[in-house]
């Protein structure tokens, strides 16, 4: 008797979770590329249902970027035009559609002139056939070179200690992309320093500023810009390392703070603020209609513990904090992890994607990633060293523009590989009104822990999971393991359109490629 009520109860578990959620899917015909590797950079839709999407395709043994594919499909997933441009000494920055006009933003080195330029790539809708427009070019000497290579969620580089990554050329679009602003790290020891130019939807620049901080470019680690949607202003934030030295640690304190500076036309602004007892590892900015927002995950150990979440709100105008604070993980968060409460922080959190929602709350979205490497004696007395890549559990917490803890979430699921197919781990997200979803592939037998808990292991079908404005979680699945020709990259989860309902991946089984729409 007592075996069959635990099973009962273990049903009514199940099902509570597994609920129907409205998701809509429909799929391209299966297609091949000259190219078998390729990325999933950019795709928007075009205001007819349909999207544009950018693909960046590798090659060579180093599997390096060679060029990109740039498709047009209607909002069947018929493939209305295509074309292919070749990667010389160019990358792509950005993708923005625009009245029935196709513009991709790229950086390119002209090797005669020695110069870099800031370029937009030119098209309509209807022919993809695109002419380049320079917007402006620097020496390049000038420019800090960076080598860099992205494959999937890993990243390749040289290691260059005073490069800021994402600074060579970096786009950051505003919220509605009625304003873009572009990046350059430029050489300077003594100083950090940033050449910033803001341009609208028209491709008129609205200022150009250099941004000098009087502090060794190695102690000031930069962040990330946010953009005004109304005005076109910058609010750039950045980490600074104090007593000349990157020590995250001294006696026992936080040895940096955080600036976040709005840069205008008409001169610059700049806030400072400590992290009080805590550490905080890194923050990036949201800009709400009120407030602009710092937020990030704490410890009360070092910088690489998580016991919580924190948010900072300044005042746009005149960057005063009007509100900060720390918020340790929920009692039910750390019972969907562990299955019971422990004082215990988090360890090798991701921070995957950021939300903002309609009424100010923030949402992250976060992973247990991390790598082990385990070395083994061979049968021929040699050793092999084999590296092992965890892609674990998803974090995910709400955080109220008044600075409150609205849930906080645990997902628990186990993925890893030793190298081959990680395209296909790891998750993607949206925000929806007031509902999250997170997108992965797993099993379709869904393990059931402890204390009502579930586990989601790996696997190739495609499951969508949903988290409502109470923090209540159900999911369903999509597309079975045997319901496509490919599984998805789902890491590579773009949205096409601006209030989240519309999602685009691409997916591949050896040469066969095929793209997936989801409507919410």
């Amino acid at each position: 008797m007592r075996k069959i009520f635990a099973l009962l109860f273990l049903a009514c578990a199940f099902t509570a979770h597994s609920q129907k959620i409205s998701i809509e899917s429909n799929q391209s015909e299966v297609f091949k590329d000259d190219k078998k590797h390729t990325e999933l950079l950019y795709s928007e839709g075009d205001g007819q249902g349909g999207f544009v999407t950018v693909r960046v395709y590798f090659g060579g043994f180093m599997k390096m970027p060679k060029g990109y594919y740039i498709e047009h499909y209607d909002k069947n997933l018929k493939l209305l035009k295509e074309t292919e441009i070749e990667r010389k000494d160019n990358d792509f920055q950005g993708l923005m559609i625009d009245r029935d006009m196709v513009y991709i933003m790229e950086t390119a080195y002209d090797k005669d002139a020695e110069i870099l330029k800031f370029n937009v790539l030119e098209s309509t809708l209807s022919d993809l056939q695109f002419s380049p427009k320079t917007l402006f070019s620097l020496p390049e000497a000038d420019v800090k070179r960076y080598f860099g290579v992205g494959i999937g969620i890993f990243f390749i580089d040289n290691g260059w200690s005073q490069m800021d990554r994402g600074a060579f050329g970096e786009v950051t679009f505003s919220k509605n992309k009625n304003f873009f602003a572009v990046n350059f790290d430029i050489k300077d020891k003594e100083s950090q320093t940033q050449l910033l130019y803001v341009f609208d939807k028209n491709l008129d620049q609205v200022f150009q500023k250099e941004f000098k901080r009087d502090i060794k470019d190695k102690f000031f680690i930069y962040e990330n810009v946010d953009v005004d949607d109304t005005t076109g202003d910058i609010f750039l934030l950045g980490k600074v390392f104090e007593n000349e030295s990157r020590k995250t640690k001294k006696d026992g304190k936080a040895n940096y703070h955080y600036e976040l500076h709005k840069i205008n036309e008409s001169g610059e602004t700049q806030a400072s603020f400590k992290t009080d007892a805590n550490f905080v590892g890194s923050l990036f900015t949201l800009r709400s209609e009120n407030s602009i927002s710092c937020a990030g995950f704490y410890s009360e150990k070092n910088d690489y513990r998580y016991k919580g979440v924190c948010r900072f709100n300044l005042d746009p105008t005149s960057l005063n904090i009007t509100q900060k604070s720390f918020i340790p993980f929920s009692e039910e968060f750390i019972n969907d992890k562990y299955g019971k409460v422990k004082d215990k922080e988090l360890r090798n959190l991701t921070l995957r994607s950021k939300h903002l929602t309609p009424n100010g709350d923030i949402v992250l979205n976060a992973e247990e990633f991390y790598i082990t490497q385990h070395t083994m004696m061979s049968p021929n007395g040699g050793m092999n060293t084999k590296i092992t890549y965890h892609f674990d559990d998803i974090v995910t917490v709400k955080i109220s523009e008044e600075g409150k803890l609205v849930w906080a979430r645990n997902i628990n699921k186990r993925q890893a590989t030793s190298g081959a197919q990680t395209e296909y781990l790891s998750f993607a997200s949206t925000i929806v009104n007031d509902d999250t979803y997170l997108f992965i592939n797993c099993s379709d037998k869904i393990r059931t822990l402890s204390n009502d808990r579930l586990e989601f292991k790996e696997g190739k079908s495609l499951f969508a999971i949903k988290i409502d404005a109470d923090g209540k979680y159900s999911y369903t699945s999509i597309l079975g393991d045997k319901d496509s020709e490919v599984p998805f990259f789902v890491s590579q989860g773009t949205n096409t359109t601006l209030d989240g309902r519309e999602m685009v991946f691409v997916g591949r089984k050896k040469s066969k490629k095929q793209f997936l729409k989801i409507n919410i």
